[in-house]
Formats: structure tokens, sequence, C-alpha cells
């Protein structure tokens, strides 16, 4: 897979002092899912997350950005902490523009649920 570069990751929030981050956010996804065998027998799992790109105050760079955050995991594979995704299932079809912060820093958001081996 793919490694999309970027000097400051955060969880949960970012820092309104850097023009350039990427921060992935937990968010409501569907319910955990056991198979009728019971947990033993449950393959897979998910997590559902959203991850925030605020990428300067050009529009077209940032958009750029997020486009390549998309794409690296749009219909690939991958192993993260050693659990094989299954797949990632791209909540829309693009990432999705909200915007500028009170700095004028544009920002894209892109949903994305999780799915991966147990």
């Amino acid at each position: 897979m793919t490694q999309v570069e970027c000097q400051q990751w955060f969880i949960n929030s970012i820092s309104k002092q850097v023009d350039h981050c990427i921060a992935i956010y937990t968010m409501d996804g569907p319910a955990p899912r056991i198979a009728i065998g019971g947990l033993d027998n449950t393959t897979y799992s998910h997590r559902s997350i959203s991850i925030l790109v605020h990428w300067g105050k050009s529009p077209a760079a940032a958009e750029t950005k997020a486009q390549e955050v998309y794409d690296v995991m749009f219909g690939k594979k991958a192993t993260i902490n050693g659990k094989r995704v299954i797949m990632f299932d791209m909540r829309q079809p693009a990432p999705i523009g909200v915007g500028v912060d009170k700095e004028g820093i544009q920002e894209f958001v892109i949903p994305v649920t999780i799915i991966y081996e147990r």
C-alpha cells in the first residue's frame, strides 16, 4: 500500500498552528456483527473513521492532497497493525470539501469504513 506524505498527523484533533496536516477522527459506523456461531466464528469487524485533510490556503492544492489520500484506499487492499484489510468502504465518491477554517486553511473530509479480518 502506498503511503501518504504528510509531516503532521493527528488523532481526533488538529493543531490550528499547522497549515498542512491530516487528522483521523472516529465516527459512528455500523453496529457490531457476530456470526450465528458466536464470536469465535466471526471472521471480520469494521471501524469507521473520518479523515480530515487540512491543507493550506490553495483550494486546488487541498483538493489534490485529499484526492491523493482517497486514492490510496479506494479499491485497495492493505494490512494495518497486522490485520488484513478486506475493503475500504468509501462512504462518498470523492473527498468532501467542507470549506475553510478561521485561518483560511482549506479542509476536505473523507469518511470511510475499514472492514478487516479479526
